[in-house]
């Protein structure tokens, strides 16, 4: 079950690669199109803005499986063993609650404005569903990455530093 979780969060985190790239392309598309051609395409500055947070999201879960978080380690590096793990296992229990917490309220969001048919106040007026849709998939990832993290973390798996293993 770790294995397939930690498969899914690089999966993510390979899709948030590929939505960085494309946010990269299309500010320079917006660039040129601006200062060179004089024009402008509506629909640039929300993609790439959906891009971003969707990169953030999608990239969570990553970031969490390498320990690659900003952590003040100070205190912690000089525990003991047990200590550090249950320090470990007490973040990652709260970071699974909000990350369920927020799975759940973002589906809801997501669901409603499926339903409602809200669409964007931009001119092409995307539906606001699938700029939605990246919450509950990013925070349900970073739930069942938390999950992965607490059972390596009990079953005494090496405890990792920050940026890796």
């Amino acid at each position: 079950m770790i294995t397939l979780i930690e498969r899914l969060s690089l999966l993510a985190a390979m899709v948030a690669a590929a939505l960085l790239g494309i946010a990269i392309i299309l500010v320079c598309q917006m660039v040129y199109l601006r200062y060179i051609l004089g024009a402008s395409a509506p629909w640039q500055t929300e993609a790439v803005t959906v891009s971003l947070v969707a990169a953030t999201l999608l990239g969570s879960a990553y970031v969490l499986k390498e320990r690659g978080h900003v952590a003040v380690g100070l205190v912690t590096e000089h525990m003991p063993d047990p200590v550090q793990r249950g320090m470990l296992i007490i973040s990652d229990t709260l970071v699974f609650l909000f990350s369920v917490l927020m799975t759940w309220k973002s589906f809801e969001l997501t669901w409603e404005a499926f339903e409602g048919g809200w669409t964007t106040d931009t001119t092409p007026e995307f539906p606001q569903w699938w700029t939605y849709v990246a919450m509950p998939v990013g925070f349900g990832l970073l739930a069942l990455q938390c999950l992965a993290c607490i059972l390596r973390t009990r079953r005494g798996d090496p405890l990792t530093v920050s940026g890796g293993h």
